[in-house]
């Protein structure tokens, strides 16, 4: 800064002590403005995550959208009503400490009616219930149910900070203790317990149980309710010339207008009845995992709720890496079994699919990359890609790190996500997806979607995406621009692909792997999206088969966080980012502060690796391993199975948690 001179100053004293009676002036007239009138007004404009493209008649770029653009803070009119305009919002508390104690207990049970008049109304077939662990139908049985504690109407429970139970059907009326969560599955510590006087479950002879069988037996019960396919292979193969040959074969192309040309897809879905979705649940592991009693108590949870209470709509495999090479799994029928014996515990054999890198390199040999210390981070979606070859049977891929945990129900939880995904609409579905929503900030997901429509004036990215060498296979678009379109398109149809964090531009994001990407034509042009983490993402498998297509004829290659995302939209497939609750455990920042440094795509923000904030996503339940533990998710976790961080038991506390999902969660 330039200095005032003093004696022999051209500034005359009593011009001198003007100007610094107008600096005190300003000075307090600064500080007296709110703190987001600063950054709207005095801030320099920056790359913000409001900076939604809007694709118009102009060139388009790299992101595959036109110049216009919205500016910070133009939704800043959504705040909450609490506090001025939004300032002065206290940090949202995650001060859990409900206990489980003199609450009220029920099992829980989040299942339709089935066979009821109106669910028969809606669907095929008839539902049957199916066997479980203990040799009788799951369905009724107590024993394989788990209970939940209803909370008091005038409980005050935290509230996440981003995402929502209201909006999105998650519900917020129960709490979850780990005694209760965990006993039909096998909870040891929880035998002998007496809260609420609830009797034990049978005791299970676990390592006798073979869910694969049970699962088959729970899809040849309900068999009807679903479209018949061709008969699944049951493990990997190295590919055939054919598979090569005829890989256009793979692609999954849109279908014709469901009845007419005037019908929307809503209204045909509500004039028919239809056979039933199912979902193939696909859990990552690899060999050395050490499947500790909580591993096995979530994998059998995770298997009992989603597929044999809901009569066979779910599926759950473990995808598990063989590292080791000289074991030769596809060459000898007892190597594989032996791998088996070795890496997976053997009441999971028959819902287990070894694969290996020279299986994907065999399958993608245009990839390349197939390092074996960076596969299973750089290529996560090849096995994937490879198991719905696989299994076509189903109709969408949910694939799970084996280090998520959720407290609340699994199918409740699925559900929810799928069942609100398929009611939004594709207009304005990649600015939405953008965003992480804050009830505190937007208010309600109606008020912010209505806002992101209004700045974006009905427009946005409409259909595909293009980019030389890959030809779209999803639907072009019932009308010629977003304008035209009253958020119809799109709704009653299901998600291709699901993420629970959002999705943006990573051209315009610090992201190290933003420009990662090999043999695509376009280059560093090539349209993309993505999204920070995917330990819990939801594929269709149109989308899937697209992107092995793109990977056996180009040899296409995106970082896993991309690589879903941009196919979705060079393909012009539905995509939603469903707004999971996420709480953040930080005390010296309210809303407002931290939903502009999530809501940022500049040097100051979570999406910088490198940044200021760098480690702020640590003190978040559901976000990438910083490297600095512990981190908020496996604090929150040990307090709710009543351990600390060395593994020693704690008081008792019996911490009653929301439906939450955790990640990472290392140890117990």
């Amino acid at each position: 800064m330039f200095q005032l001179q003093r004696e022999g100053s051209f500034f005359p004293r009593h011009v001198l002590s003007i100007f610094i009676l107008a600096v005190c002036i300003i000075s307090l007239l600064w500080f007296q403005l709110p703190s987001n009138a600063l950054s709207r007004h005095l801030h320099a404009p920056s790359k913000n995550i409001y900076d939604v493209y809007i694709q118009g008649s102009q060139d388009q770029d790299a992101s595959g959208t036109g110049d216009s653009r919205l500016q910070p803070g133009d939704l800043d009119s959504q705040r909450n009503d609490t506090g001025a305009d939004g300032v002065g919002l206290p940090p949202p508390s995650v001060d859990f400490t409900t206990s489980a104690i003199d609450i009220p207990f029920e099992i829980y049970d989040p299942y339709p009616d089935y066979n009821s008049k109106t669910w028969k109304d809606e669907w095929k077939g008839a539902h049957f219930a199916c066997e479980g662990p203990r040799g009788v139908d799951v369905n009724g049985n107590a024993d394989d149910m788990f209970g939940a504690y209803r909370l008091p109407t005038d409980a005050v429970e935290p509230q996440p900070i981003f995402g929502s139970y209201k909006d999105t059907g998650l519900g917020f009326g129960y709490c979850f203790e780990r005694h209760a969560r965990n006993s039909a599955y096998g909870d040891e510590d929880a035998a002998g317990d007496r809260l609420n006087n609830r009797p034990q479950p049978q005791k299970v002879e676990w390592e006798k149980v073979n869910w694969g069988r049970l699962q088959r037996e729970c899809y040849n019960r309900n068999r009807g309710r679903f479209q018949e396919s061709k008969a699944p292979l049951s493990m990997f193969r190295f590919p055939a010339h054919e598979d090569t040959s005829r890989v256009n074969e793979t692609l999954i192309l849109p279908d014709p207008a469901p009845n007419s040309e005037h019908q929307s897809n809503r209204q045909w879905l509500s004039n028919s009845k239809r056979y039933k979705a199912r979902n193939a649940v696909l859990l990552r592991t690899y060999e050395n995992k050490k499947y500790t009693p909580d591993n096995m108590l979530h994998i059998r949870s995770m298997i009992t709720e989603l597929s044999l209470h809901s009569g066979a709509e779910y599926e759950v495999f473990l995808l598990v890496q063989i590292v080791d090479l000289d074991r030769h799994i596809f060459s000898d029928p007892a190597v594989y079994q032996k791998a088996l014996d070795d890496f997976v515990p053997h009441e999971f054999h028959n819902v287990s699919v070894l694969f290996n890198v020279p299986l994907l390199e065999a399958w993608y040999p245009k990839v390349g990359k197939h390092n074996p210390k960076d596969s299973q981070q750089a290529h996560m979606t090849q096995p994937v890609q490879l198991f719905s070859l696989l299994r076509p049977d189903f109709d969408m891929y949910w694939q799970f790190e084996l280090d998520v945990r959720y407290t609340g129900h699994h199918y409740h939880h699925l559900e929810a996500i799928r069942q609100w995904s398929q009611k939004q609409p594709r207009k304005l579905q990649w600015e939405r997806a953008g965003y992480f929503y804050s009830p505190f900030i937007h208010r309600t997901w109606k008020s912010f979607s209505a806002k992101v429509g209004e700045l974006t004036k009905g427009s946005g990215v409409w259909g595909a995406v293009t980019t030389t060498g890959i030809a779209p296979v999803g639907p072009k678009p019932p009308t010629e621009s977003a304008e035209e379109d009253d958020f119809e398109w799109g709704v009653g149809e299901p998600a291709d692909m699901i993420n629970i964090m959002p999705i943006v531009d990573p051209v315009t994001t610090y992201m190290m792997f933003r420009d990662v990407l090999e043999n695509y034509p376009d280059g560093k042009k090539t349209p993309r999206r993505t999204a920070p983490i995917t330990p819990v993402i939801a594929m269709s498998k149109r989308l899937i088969r697209a992107m092995h297509h793109s990977q056996v004829t180009l040899g296409t290659h995106m970082m896993p966080e991309m690589f879903p995302e941009s196919s979705a939209l060079q393909h012009g497939l539905k995509v939603v980012a469903f707004p999971e609750p996420v709480y953040l455990d930080i005390s010296d920042k309210g809303p407002e502060e931290l939903e502009s440094i999530f809501n940022n795509l500049t040097e100051a923000s979570v999406w910088n690796g490198g940044g200021p904030h760098r480690n702020v996503g640590k003190h978040a339940n559901y976000w990438w391993s910083s490297g600095m533990h512990p981190e908020f998710s496996n604090v929150l976790y040990r307090r709710w199975l009543g351990i600390d961080m060395e593994g020693n038991k704690t008081d008792e506390q019996r911490l009653c948690l929301p439906a939450i999902t955790l990640h990472p969660i290392k140890g117990p």
